[in-house]
């Protein structure tokens, strides 16, 4: 009797054991990834999303069913754990190939301006040669690079990337134009920032998330928030310069 019942009894503690690891995967919260060093337009304080890009984002999980956990990483280290599955999502991200083969874009939540800094007034950067660039690892700056045999030095932070700049170590910073007043603050001499493009900005999703439902979900949220922020008549607006100067 004993051995009838025992493939039934480990049968049924298996099953139960596995029905307590989904119930604790479901309750499990999910990471999202937020690009550190940008602490006046995004940052975590408290838990919770804070800066001038965080009514948008406030605006797209308050939408969504789930216990998220936010926590502020370089980009480089984001993108690789998008790619690993070992967050669920980061922001504020643009979107690229590269990344569409391991993480869903959201879709267009609002847009930012990227512009070249410079302390000379260049002549056209396409008809330079050597420049040299730099930016953020696994920044899209490649994307934005000018002149013929362009040198491209990747930095950790934006930070280190002006220094170089003001250094003399680089011609050329590549940066969202809303960061130039607090990397140059207290700087008095002239510089200069000319458009190098203008880009949608949202969140990536990694493909190997467990719940099927969050992606659609978000991009629900999504288009919904960029529709309230249209309405909102300037609440959420991001600073922009009123002219933009030509490269």
């Amino acid at each position: 009797m004993d051995r009838l019942l025992s493939p039934k009894l480990i049968q049924f503690v298996w099953l139960s054991l596995f029905s307590l690891s989904l119930f604790a995967d479901s309750k499990r919260p999910h990471v999202i990834g937020v690009f550190e060093g940008i602490d006046r337009e995004i940052a975590v304080e408290d838990g919770e999303l804070v800066g001038r890009f965080a009514p948008y984002y406030q605006c797209v999980f308050s939408r969504v069913q789930g216990d998220f956990q936010f926590v502020e990483m370089p980009l480089a280290q984001m993108l690789y754990r998008l790619e690993k599955g070992g967050i669920s999502a980061g922001l504020p991200m643009v979107q690229t190939a590269e990344r569409d083969e391991y993480a869903d874009f959201g879709g267009l939540l609002f847009q930012t301006e990227y512009v070249y800094l410079l302390l000379q007034d260049l002549p056209p950067l396409d008809s330079l040669s050597g420049l040299r660039f730099a930016f953020v690892r696994q920044f899209v700056g490649d994307k934005l690079l000018r002149g013929a045999d362009p040198q491209v030095i990747h930095v950790s932070d934006w930070g280190q990337a002006v220094e170089m700049l003001k250094r003399g170590r680089v011609d050329v910073v590549v940066l969202p134009w809303v960061l130039i007043d607090t990397y140059m603050k207290g700087y008095d001499k002239p510089y200069f920032d000319r458009t190098a493009a203008w880009v949608d900005l949202s969140m990536y999703i990694s493909h190997r998330l467990d719940d099927s439902d969050l992606t659609e979900d978000l991009r629900k949220a999504i288009r919904k928030c960029r529709f309230i922020a249209e309405q909102n008549q300037g609440g959420w607006d991001i600073p922009v310069r009123r002219q933009d100067l030509k490269n």
